[in-house]
């Protein structure tokens, strides 16, 4: 007979990828670390820019971190789109009439500016620097938002296996990775599969994108994640089917709450200004 577990806890039938804190390996890292810094000073993963020795993660200068971390004045809580300081919660105009399989999103801002050529380039092998700096952005928003309710397992959305040998980088692999140790929470970055091609979602109207990705994933039975809150890991959501879609996986398999979390929420033009 299986052991029960608490109600809300991540049972997992194997040990998941886990990534917590780095222990800290004391004053001769530390003096190796400045030597590498003397000679190779570090610079902000986004704009080149030389930081002081012994810069702590994340590598951004204070100009790109407080660009990337710039929020609309309110979004909504569970489609993390901006929305009017005054609007109702259940009345959002990007999800009132969506029926997500996930229950609450959060992301770091809008798709625009700085934060989107962060996007872009993050799709690329050669900037894994910036995508794992990123990741700590992400979980101390993560923190932030969901608090005293913080998910039992990170989780990235796959990409299939042809587009990941293609690009050579999941970003949300490696979104994952950093967040798991910020947050101190177990990751599982095979729990769920791409386990067919999909068109490129940008490339189609936005009344397309949900049958494009039906019954994309798969999940891997080897996990018992009954009753967890697990949080999916994606770039960026523009009308959220792709989340919603590898969310709806996670439920079937019995998962009690899906939360997102996103580096850019995409939104139309006229939202940007909200």
């Amino acid at each position: 007979m299986r052991p029960a577990k608490p109600a809300g806890a991540a049972a997992l039938r194997r040990e998941p990828k886990v990534t917590g804190r780095m222990p800290g390996l004391g004053l001769t890292f530390r003096l190796v670390r400045l030597g590498a810094d003397l000679l190779l000073p570090p610079a902000c993963n986004f704009c080149g820019a030389e930081l002081p020795s012994l810069a702590e993660s994340p590598l951004f200068c204070s100009a790109c971190r407080q660009a990337f971390q710039a929020l609309p004045v309110a979004v909504c809580r569970r489609c993390a789109a901006p929305v009017p300081a005054d609007h109702r919660e259940d009345d959002c105009p990007r999800c009132r009439n969506r029926r997500y399989q996930f229950q609450a999103a959060v992301a770091l801002g809008v798709y625009q500016g700085a934060l989107r050529e962060a996007v872009i380039r993050m799709k690329q092998s050669a900037q894994e620097p910036l995508t794992l700096s990123m990741g700590y952005l992400l979980a101390d928003r993560v923190r932030e938002v969901l608090a005293a309710s913080l998910p039992d397992l990170l989780v990235p959305i796959p990409a299939y296996w042809l587009k990941r040998v293609w690009r050579g980088v999941n970003s949300p692999d490696l979104l994952v990775e950093t967040m798991a140790r910020r947050l101190r929470l177990p990751s599982a970055n095979d729990l769920i599969r791409c386990r067919r091609r999909t068109q490129k979602q940008g490339t189609l109207l936005p009344s397309e994108r949900a049958a494009n990705v039906r019954d994309a994933f798969a999940f891997n039975s080897d996990y018992d994640i009954v009753g967890s809150h697990v949080l999916l890991v994606d770039d960026i959501m523009t009308t959220g089917s792709t989340a919603s879609e590898a969310a709806r996986t996670l439920r079937r398999a019995g998962v009690a709450r899906v939360t997102v979390a996103v580096v850019a929420r995409g939104v139309g033009l006229a939202q940007r200004q909200l």
